[in-house]
């Protein structure tokens, strides 16, 4: 399992409504090799958002790519953004308490 972790910045007033619409579109394209989704709305910036999403492989996000379907994401969600998101792909590493 790898991690797609993105930092994005909208504007605060439409942060919730941009997380809505951004949860549903992923919901609704069921990216094949996708697990899921969780967003973090940041307390002490409103217009910072981090996004996580589950993936078997950096193969299996990359496959989407230039799709019809991501193209359409990436359309809705850019109107909400104030700048560029910084993100990547991580691998997990826990840590467990003694």
């Amino acid at each position: 399992m790898i991690y797609e972790i993105l930092t994005q910045y909208v504007e605060p007033e439409k942060r919730d409504e941009y997380v809505k619409v951004f949860g549903d579109i992923l919901k609704k394209a069921n990216y094949a090799g996708s697990h899921g989704i969780k967003f973090f709305t940041n307390i002490e910036d409103p217009s910072r958002v981090i996004v996580m999403l589950e993936w078997d492989s950096v193969e299996a996000h990359t496959q989407h790519r230039g799709t019809p379907t991501h193209n359409a994401m990436r359309e809705a969600t850019a109107r909400y953004q104030t700048q560029k998101s910084d993100g990547g792909h991580f691998i997990a590493h826990d840590v467990k308490k003694s």
